[in-house]
């Protein structure tokens, strides 16, 4: 097992380093921040010094080594329009995007495996039949369609802030989160409950299952304790890389909600060419995506020892 982990964590720093030093190309090939664009006229000079300030004036080898060297101490910058570090705009919105995350997390497993196992073990009743519909009916809408049907419809109503929001309004957490939560999940809960069924109804005809019920097993204990194991192989590999694309930030969703997460950071700094708040979030949605991928990978290899030798 620590040599499954070893190996894991050695493709994961690979992963992140190629990716990074990619981002780190095509972000800097986007242009001079400190041109002259449109109406805002820069003179040369000044140009020229910031330019040298951030460090854009040197070799971009030489930018990027750098750049991997003070990343690893946590220092990804400045901010080009704020002239903040960027390390502190990430502490202000990675928090959020962390429960963002874990709330979406929550409505998917409970709408996505509880409709799943249903469906599987009512199999041709009603509910399987529903579950099906809806879920197949759910992967094909897109998440932004969902996230404007309820800014238009649901923001603002009752205890639900408004989109666009006021800053000098204050809101309770959970009132802020459940809008863009609940669009994060309803999608992808769809996926999950078609993947559960199927896993379910393959599993239910295995043979320890009849074995277990030919013991005299209760169905709950069957379902539960026996049957809901095995099923939750695939919806753990699938999950885990939901919940990293979560913690990576939504852009999507928090820019319709204009919910202070990283995705909204990234949206803004994209419109602004903000080359190290660019860099830095796409950084940090690697990273989160690369060590949740290696919990899945160690949490796959726990369930199933077979994974360990491969």
């Amino acid at each position: 097992m620590g040599r499954f982990i070893l190996r894991r964590l050695l493709q994961g720093i690979l992963v992140v380093v190629v990716t990074a030093f990619l981002i780190f190309i095509a972000t800097f090939s986007l242009g001079d921040p400190f041109a002259s664009t449109g109406e805002k006229v820069v003179p040369p000079e000044v140009a020229a010094i910031n330019r040298a300030k951030f460090g854009l004036d040197q070799p971009l080898p030489v930018q990027f080594v750098n750049y991997l060297g003070n990343m690893v101490t946590g220092d990804f910058g400045l901010d080009f329009d704020q002239r903040r570090p960027v390390s502190q705009l990430l502490a202000e919105t990675v928090p959020n995007t962390i429960l963002l995350a874990v709330v979406a997390l929550l409505f998917l497993v409970l709408f996505g495996v509880t409709a799943g196992v249903i469906a599987a073990v009512r199999r041709y009743s009603f509910w399987d039949v529903f579950v099906t519909v809806v879920s197949t009916i759910g992967i094909g809408v897109p998440v932004f369609v969902v996230a404007i049907f309820l800014v238009a419809n649901v923001s603002g109503v009752g205890p639900f802030p408004p989109v666009p929001r006021s800053f000098l309004e204050e809101v309770p957490w959970y009132w802020d989160v459940i809008l863009p939560a609940f669009t994060l999940a309803i999608i992808e809960s769809a996926f999950v409950a078609r993947l559960m069924r199927g896993s379910m109804l393959e599993v239910l005809q295995a043979d320890y299952i009849r074995t277990a019920r030919a013991k005299g097993l209760s169905e709950r204990t069957v379902i539960g304790r026996h049957a809901m194991r095995t099923s939750l192989l695939p919806v753990v590999t699938f999950v885990g890389l939901t919940l990293g694309t979560y913690i990576g930030g939504a852009i999507v969703t928090e820019t319709v909600f204009q919910y202070n997460g990283a995705g909204f950071l990234l949206a803004r700094a994209i419109t602004n060419n903000n080359a190290p708040v660019i860099m830095a979030v796409v950084v940090y949605s690697v990273v989160a995506y690369v060590l949740l991928s290696m919990l899945v990978d160690i949490l796959y290899a726990y369930l199933d020892p077979r994974i360990r030798l491969s």
